[in-house]
């Protein structure tokens, strides 16, 4: 996954971000905090302190790992009642999850479907797939 499907931008954005945004990768922030003078103050995992970066702004991303336990939309009941894998749900063959009623695509499928799902490729393999599922249910 890292190797092929890792994070990219679109090529018409490299100007708009190449030399005008800093970026620090491998960074692992446990807390961001504003300064008495307004600019953020970043504190690491395991404490101590990154130092006040030159910026106005921070935006910490990618790295996401999937976990049903985080979300907040399903109720308790499927956060602890779906069978899960590598942080995702894991899906029958029309993206259903173990707990009767939700499907899932996109991220949390990646751990039954593979990485492709996580794109909007991955739509052209799912949807025809989850459409006939959901049919089947409420046909």
């Amino acid at each position: 996954m890292r190797g092929v499907l890792g994070p990219k931008g679109a090529w018409w954005l490299r100007d708009r971000f190449a030399g005008r945004v800093r970026v620090a990768q491998g960074r692992r922030i446990s807390r961001v905090t504003v300064g008495s003078d307004g600019r953020p103050v970043l504190t690491p995992r395991g404490g101590g302190r990154v130092g006040e970066p030159a910026a106005d702004r921070v935006m910490a991303a990618t790295g996401y790992r999937m976990s049903v336990a985080a979300l907040d939309f399903p109720g308790p009941g499927l956060r602890s009642g779906a069978v899960t894998g590598a942080g995702g749900p894991w899906l029958d063959a029309g993206y259903g999850s173990s707990v009767p009623g939700p499907y899932f695509t996109g991220l949390p499928a990646a751990a039954s479907f593979g990485p492709v799902t996580r794109f909007v490729c991955g739509t052209e393999y799912a949807s025809p797939r989850l459409a006939k599922a959901v049919a089947a249910m409420h046909g």
